[in-house]
């Protein structure tokens, strides 16, 4: 894990590719280096985890070829490509970071399909004199560039390509909107910096000596819905699947930690990393409230199945958060979207202090195994539209006893899953303008990106690509980054999510969500984790923390002139109603957040706040 930052077209730049990795520093504290090849510049700041050697340092160049590489990220199956290139390459180090640099001679451009990984990089071809960007398939790891006066710039996080030379930024008007009015994060290309792009997951782009960027390609995308069934012998491969996937995840030449919330999640990659991994010892990282949490509660429950649980629990009161919550919205460039976010960052600091520069998270199950009520309401909006009523009517049933929803929404919720896609948007923009009048510019946003004959398969593949995992892996990239430390996420292994996509719907959240996992897991996963009905995602203290801080409040209200986009009197009004105990917490928050977004990017000349 590291951080990458380039530029094509150095004579026309008004960055220094220096003050371009000064500016992402954070994300390699084991050694910054940059290279030039003609009008261009190349900069990686190195998490040192695999070949901790000085000779699997970046940017790293294929003697043979002059091919040079920029790479963040992790290949877990570096190993098994390095065996499969064999004698057509000659190795010099012991990284994956050179077996890409490999499969790219040996395959071409191919190279991309058999890397197995989380990964943004750029490989000067020294034959073409051209620079290529890629990114994983789910977008894992992060990649930004922009063109300005004829230069093109590159880099892993948004700070790293703002202000060139006496450039005054602006913001994007319609994603703020979509980030206050639906909480919605990194949806498209587009970021909250007009003229600030992302390559999107999956795709790879090439950039000519001139920094004239062609039209991104995708090398890969979501397969089509599965029909088979979720039996016992597919149990059997799933155990199997997940064994292999966390044992690969496990791969680092550092020591491992996890994160642990008692959720599902959490605890089975904590459990299946436990009898896989070669050292003594798991530290976990636990967040925790001071009072009675559901989840917090099976914590425990997990850490005594093993005497190899090395636990670490951070209390989360809230004291702390308005000494931090400045130096978590720089680090994430953008506006953040819960407390959620806060916890998370707290965690990654505890993980340095104990000296743990990777951790293991689990977060993507709820997007692979359908976690979220909305994958609920999508699998009956499929069985009454394939007219299978009996089935219909029976899950619903069935869902209805075993959780907080009452019958009547599950049948409302599943006849709107099946409405037009056109239809959904214009309830949703309505909905969404009489919960948020204090916002001035109410475009009419798309929310629903994807759409697919199934409703299950297309509120998946939204899930992925635009409502949670977007935003999900931008805080886990940049609460970890922030602090030195590596997040691997296995639930977003591009294998494991093929091998659960051959399956019908229907067997993974038979009556209850995660139905294959609770099932599959028994005897490695404690059952009182398995069996749980509730789902409560990382603790957040914000609630208290916003109420009891004079700061916060005295932010709200003194920032509402200056910020862009918001309705005075209306804004005023939101935050009476807060404070006075009536108002949504939520809305609050994402208001404040973007104020203090606002304050760091275009008040304060983009000043460090970390």
């Amino acid at each position: 894990m590291c951080g990458i930052a380039g530029i094509v077209g150095v004579s026309r730049s008004g960055l220094t590719i220096g003050q371009m990795l000064d500016r992402i520093r954070h994300r390699g504290p084991d050694g910054c280096f940059t290279r030039s090849v003609g009008d261009m510049a190349l900069a990686h700041a190195r998490l040192s985890i695999i070949d901790l050697t000085d000779q699997a340092n970046q940017p790293m160049e294929d003697p043979a070829s002059g091919n040079i590489i920029i790479f963040n990220g992790e290949i877990y199956n570096y190993i098994e490509l390095k065996k499969e290139i064999g004698s057509r390459y000659t190795f010099h180090t012991m990284s994956d970071t050179e077996v890409i640099l490999a499969a790219y001679r040996v395959y071409g451009i191919d190279f991309l399909k058999r890397l197995r990984g989380m990964f943004a990089l750029a490989i000067y071809d020294a034959e073409t004199g051209r620079l290529l960007l890629a990114r994983d398939r789910i977008g894992i790891k992060p990649l930004y560039y922009r063109i300005h006066k004829e230069a093109f710039y590159f880099a892993s996080e948004i700070k790293s390509i703002l202000n060139p030379g006496q450039f005054k930024e602006s913001v994007n008007e319609t994603k703020a909107y979509e980030f206050l009015a639906n909480c919605q994060l990194d949806t498209n290309e587009e970021t909250m910096f007009n003229g600030v792009l992302q390559l999107l997951p999956g795709h790879y782009a090439w950039v000519d000596q001139a920094g004239n960027m062609g039209k991104p390609a995708a090398y890969w995308d979501f397969p089509e819905p599965g029909k088979r069934q979720f039996d016992n012998r597919a149990r059997t491969e799933f155990l199997d699947v997940f064994d292999e996937t966390i044992r690969i995840h496990l791969r680092s030449d550092v020591p491992v930690g996890a994160f642990l919330s008692g959720g599902i999640d959490s605890s089975s990659v904590s459990c299946f990393a436990l009898r896989n991994m070669a050292q003594d010892k798991l530290h976990t990282f636990s967040a925790v409230l001071p009072y009675f949490h559901p989840e917090n509660a099976l914590i425990d429950k997990v850490i005594e199945t093993s005497p190899r649980f090395e636990p670490h629990k951070f209390l989360l009161d809230g004291n702390q958060f308005f000494d931090d919550v400045r130096s978590v919205i720089y680090h994430h460039d953008e506006p953040v979207m819960d407390g959620s976010m806060y916890a998370h960052y707290k965690l990654c600091a505890l993980a340095k202090d104990k000296g743990i520069k990777v951790l293991l998270s689990g977060s993507g199950g709820d997007e692979l195994l359908g976690g979220y009520a909305s994958h609920i309401h999508a699998h009956h909006a499929r069985l009454l539209a394939q007219g299978k009523l009996g089935r219909y009517y029976k899950d619903m049933k069935v869902v209805s006893e075993h959780s907080a929803i009452p019958f009547r929404s599950l049948l409302i919720k599943s006849m709107y899953e099946n409405l037009p896609v056109t239809v959904r948007r214009n309830i949703k923009n309505r909905q969404v303008k009489n919960r948020i009048r204090h916002v001035a510019s109410q475009p009419h946003v798309m929310h629903y990106y994807h759409s697919h004959q199934d409703p299950y398969h297309a509120n998946m593949v939204n899930n992925y690509k635009s409502w949670t995992a977007p935003p999900f892996l931008h805080y886990e990239d940049r609460n970890s980054m922030a602090h030195g430390v590596e997040v691997r996420v296995p639930f977003f292994d591009h294998e494991l999510i093929e091998f659960i996509l051959q399956f019908d719907p229907a067997g993974l959240i038979d009556g209850r969500t995660k139905s294959a996992a609770r099932d599959s897991f028994r005897g490695i996963v404690p059952d009182v984790v398995l069996d749980q009905k509730g789902k409560y995602g990382f603790p957040s203290p914000i609630d208290h923390a916003l109420r009891s801080n004079q700061t916060g409040k005295e932010i709200f209200f003194d920032s509402i002139r200056s910020t862009p986009l918001l309705n005075a009197p209306e804004t005023q009004k939101l935050g009476k109603l807060f404070y006075e105990s009536n108002g949504d917490v939520s809305i609050f928050w994402r208001t404040l957040s973007y104020m203090i977004w606002y304050q760091l990017y275009f008040n304060q000349s983009n000043q460090t706040a970390a």
